[in-house]
């Protein structure tokens, strides 16, 4: 599936890249089709391999989120409510998304479930923070081929990011 709408890339704060190493400003970013703004940040939309990808990232940052309060001594069950109150919850439900984020916000009813369109794209935006990054500042960038070619990025030294760091998803 093609499209004629300009395809951009995004990549959130929490994205940021703290290995000195290598000085991409961001770690990930994902490759969408921007669809509008809500309270000033990006909503995109993005192709089923992205939202995989977009889950996918979501979920080692809560695993690493829980893997820190237990190695501080935190129990299982109390390292996972700590993660909820500083981030959402997110997960495939079929071919649905689901972003719990009641813990986060205190708010019984804020949960959103997202369905692909009618061209198979997710909406993404979930009350984050998004915006369009320029791709040089980014170290892995998840997209599909209907996305355009995706740049080869380099570490300042000129060695490669690191093996696989910029992905084609099928």
């Amino acid at each position: 599936m093609s499209t004629s709408r300009p395809t951009h890339v995004f990549s959130g704060d929490w994205l940021e890249n703290t290995d000195l190493s290598c000085q991409h400003r961001y770690r990930e970013g994902f490759a969408g089709i921007p669809a509008g703004r809500w309270n000033g940040w990006e909503v995109f939309t993005v192709t089923l391999q992205v939202m995989r990808a977009i889950v996918d990232s979501h979920h080692a940052e809560m695993t690493a989120a829980i893997a820190a309060s237990v190695a501080a001594g935190a129990h299982l069950d109390e390292a996972w409510l700590d993660a909820l109150q500083r981030m959402a919850s997110v997960s495939w439900l079929g071919s649905l998304v689901v972003v719990d984020s009641r813990v986060l916000h205190s708010d019984p009813a804020l949960v959103d479930v997202i369905a692909p369109d009618k061209d198979g794209r997710y909406r993404v935006g979930f009350g984050w923070k998004w915006d369009v990054v320029d791709p040089v500042d980014i170290h892995t960038i998840h997209h599909t081929a209907d996305d355009g070619p995706s740049p080869h990025h380099q570490c300042p030294d000129g060695t490669p990011a690191q093996p696989g760091s910029t992905r084609r998803e099928a």
